[in-house]
């Protein structure tokens, strides 16, 4: 863990940002800090009631984090990038088709649309462009149109 402060290391044994202290006490990984967030503030649920719909939610957030990511940070520092490239075009290609049909990744916005943001948005520093995806470009339409979601652009 080259360079990264002593601080961030006492947080979060990863070395990775973000974390989160509340109370003192440090949560980390994103998707993490969501759900922590989503249970702490009941009046504006992001993870659905339904114990199915919910799994199904954590799928997708555990599908931007195992597929996407990894897929993205193999492009920018694996051995065989191109290959990278064409695995993260097939993930792509798996959340388009989910997208027909549907306004938001599964049911209604939800934790499953915020994992997938940041990774979207970065999409040039992960070298892929949406053209082919235009349900995932008019997904992205909609979620940054969002108050909420352009507030932190």
């Amino acid at each position: 863990m080259k360079n990264k402060p002593k601080d961030l290391l006492e947080l979060n044994p990863y070395g990775k940002v973000p974390v989160l202290v509340d109370d003192g006490d440090p949560v980390y990984e994103s998707n993490i800090i969501n759900q922590y967030l989503d249970e702490k503030f009941p009046e504006v649920r992001l993870l659905p009631q339904e114990l199915k719909a919910r799994a199904r939610v954590r799928i997708w957030m555990d599908y931007c984090d195992t597929r996407l990511h990894a897929a993205a940070s193999d492009v920018m520092h694996g051995a065989e990038p191109e290959k990278a490239k064409e695995r993260l075009k097939k993930h792509l290609a798996v959340v388009e088709r989910q997208l027909d049909g549907n306004e938001y990744l599964d049911g209604p916005y939800s934790l499953a649309d915020i994992a997938l943001i940041p990774f979207c948005v970065r999409r040039e520093r992960y070298q892929f462009t949406l053209d082919e995806f235009p349900r995932l470009l008019g997904w992205l339409d909609r979620v940054l149109a969002r108050p909420a979601v352009a507030s932190t652009l």
